[in-house]
C-alpha cells in the first residue's frame, strides 16, 4: 500500500498525489507561479481536511534570490 495522499487544488483544478503537505504545495506553486492563494483539499482518517494556503510557500530569501 501506497503512503502518498492525493492533495486537490480547488481553484486551478489540480490533483497532486504526494507523501506530504509542504512537498505537494511547493509542486504546485512550480505549475503555477502567478497564485497567491490556493484552497487545499485532502482525505485523512476518512475525513475531508481543507486548508486555505498563501503562496508562495517557503523562506523568503531563498525565493528572492
Amino acid at each position: 500500500m501506497s503512503d502518498k495522499i492525493v492533495y486537490k487544488f480547488v481553484d486551478a483544478n489540480e490533483t497532486i498525489e504526494s507523501r506530504g503537505y509542504k512537498k505537494a504545495v511547493k509542486s504546485f506553486q512550480n505549475k503555477f507561479p502567478n497564485y497567491k492563494w490556493v484552497v487545499v483539499e485532502w482525505f485523512k482518517d476518512g475525513k475531508v481536511n481543507h486548508k486555505l494556503q498563501k503562496l508562495p510557500m517557503g523562506r523568503k530569501k531563498k525565493l528572492e534570490g
